[in-house]
C-alpha cells in the first residue's frame, strides 16, 4: 500500500487525488470504512474536511470544526502526536464531532500531517471504526509513515503551484512591459514624423522618415507580440509581410503601381532577437526598392520566406533597375546606408548577405540565409 502510494503521490498533480487516494488506501489497508484528511485553513484555526472516503455527501469540502474544538484532530495537531481512541464511549481526553457520531464512528485513530522546514501541520490524517477497535502500535506508525508521505507530497505540489505563480507574474508583467515599449514606440513614431514635417530641408525630411519607418518595423513587432499574448515568439512569415505590406501603404504614391509578391511559410516561429534585425532587414530593402528601382513606372517586390537546408533562408528583390556594377557582387562594400546597415543587422544572425540580379536577370536580389533562435518554450517546432 504504502508502495503504491507513493507511486500516485509522485505522479498526480492534483492535490485533491492525492488525499482522497491516501485515504481510500489507508482505510483499505486497515479494514475502515471511515478515512479522511483534515486540513488546517489559512487562518490557523479552522479545520476543513478535505478528502476522504465513506462520508455522506455534504461532508468532504464542506464541514469545518475549530482547533481549540474537544476533537481528537484538534489534540492530535496541539500536541503534534498521534491520537488513538479504541472506544469513544469511554473517551474522557475529547468529545466526538457531531457528523461523526452521525456516521456511528466508535474508534479513531488520527496522526498529523507535519509541515515542512518547521511551518505549523498541514493537516490530520484520520481513520474512524463503526466498531471498538484497539489500533496497535504498528497500525499507528504504518499511519504516520503515510502522514510523512503526504507531507512531501503537500510540500512539492504548494512548491510547485508557487513557482507557477511567479512564472504567471512574471509573463504577466512581460506582456505589461510589452505593452508599454509598443506605445512608446508609437509615440517615437508620432514625434519623428512631426519632425520630418517641420523640417526644410528636403535630405532632412527623408532622413526623418527613414527613421520613422525603422521604429515602425520594432513598434509592428512588439505590437504582434502583445496581440498574440506572447512575449518569446513569433511567426516570423506573418510578421514580415505584414511589415511590408505597411511600407507600400506608407509609400502611397508607388502603391498602386508596385505589386508586393509574398511566398513566406507560416509556422516559422522564432524569437524577437531574431525578428527584429529581420524586420529592419526586410524594412531597408523594400524601401530602398520603392524609392529606387523603379522610377515613375510600374514594378514588382518580392519577399520568399521559407526552410532551406535545416535552416531558414529570406529572399527579398525587385525587378527594377538592378544594383550598380561595384555593388552587384559584394553589397558590403557599398557606400549606401542602408545597404550598409543591412550587412551589420545580417551579422547579428550569423548571416552573409548575398547580393544579385533578381527575376530573369533583372533588379535586385538579397539573401540571407540563418539559424532560427529556438524558444526556450517551442519544444519540437
Amino acid at each position: 500500500m504504502l508502495a503504491r502510494f507513493g507511486e500516485s503521490a509522485l505522479a498526480l498533480e492534483n492535490l485533491d487525488q492525492i488525499l482522497t487516494e491516501a485515504c481510500r488506501l489507508v482505510g483499505t489497508a486497515l479494514g475502515t470504512e471511515l478515512a479522511k484528511v483534515v486540513e488546517v485553513q489559512a487562518d490557523g484555526h479552522t479545520l476543513l474536511v478535505r478528502a476522504g472516503i465513506g462520508w455522506r455527501p455534504g461532508v468532504v469540502g464542506h464541514t469545518r470544526t475549530e482547533l481549540d474544538d474537544p476533537a481528537p484532530e484538534g489534540l492530535a495537531l496541539r500536541t503534534k502526536g498521534p491520537i488513538v481512541s479504541p472506544d469513544l464511549d469511554r473517551e474522557e481526553r475529547f468529545g466526538v464531532p457531531p457528523f461523526v457520531a452521525e456516521h456511528g464512528v466508535r474508534a479513531t485513530v488520527c496522526v498529523p500531517i507535519i509541515g515542512a522546514d518547521g511551518q505549523p501541520p498541514y493537516g490530520v490524517l484520520q481513520v474512524d471504526a463503526r466498531e471498538p477497535r484497539p489500533f496497535g502500535e504498528a497500525e499507528v506508525d504504518f499511519l504516520r509513515t503515510y502522514a510523512n508521505m503526504l507531507a512531501s507530497a503537500v510540500t512539492r505540489l504548494r512548491a510547485n503551484t508557487e513557482l507557477r505563480r511567479r512564472a504567471e507574474d512574471n509573463e504577466r508583467l512581460l506582456r505589461e512591459l510589452q505593452h508599454r515599449v509598443k506605445n512608446n514606440l508609437q509615440v517615437m513614431v508620432g514625434l519623428v514624423e512631426v519632425q520630418a514635417r517641420r523640417a526644410h530641408a528636403a535630405s532632412a525630411k527623408a532622413a526623418l522618415r527613414a527613421v520613422a519607418r525603422r521604429i515602425e518595423a520594432l513598434r509592428l513587432l512588439h505590437d504582434k507580440l502583445h496581440l498574440a499574448g506572447e512575449v518569446d515568439r513569433l511567426d516570423l512569415g506573418d510578421y514580415l509581410g505584414q511589415l511590408a505590406g505597411g511600407l507600400l501603404r506608407f509609400h502611397e504614391g508607388e502603391a498602386a503601381r508596385i505589386a508586393l509578391i509574398l511566398e513566406v511559410d507560416r509556422g516559422i516561429v522564432t524569437t524577437p532577437d531574431a525578428a527584429a534585425p529581420l524586420g529592419l532587414v526586410v524594412n531597408e530593402f523594400v524601401t530602398n526598392s520603392l524609392k529606387h528601382a523603379f522610377g515613375n513606372g510600374p514594378g514588382s517586390v518580392g519577399i520568399r520566406l521559407g526552410p532551406d537546408a535545416g535552416r531558414v533562408g529570406l529572399e527579398l528583390w525587385d525587378d527594377g533597375r538592378g544594383l550598380t556594377a561595384g555593388a552587384t557582387s559584394v553589397g558590403q562594400d557599398t557606400t549606401g546606408t542602408g545597404m550598409r546597415m543591412i550587412g551589420n543587422l545580417a551579422r547579428q544572425l550569423g548571416a552573409v548577405p548575398v547580393w544579385g540580379a533578381g527575376p530573369g536577370g533583372r533588379g535586385t536580389r538579397l539573401a540571407l540565409t540563418f539559424y532560427r533562435p529556438a524558444s526556450p518554450r517551442l519544444g519540437g517546432d
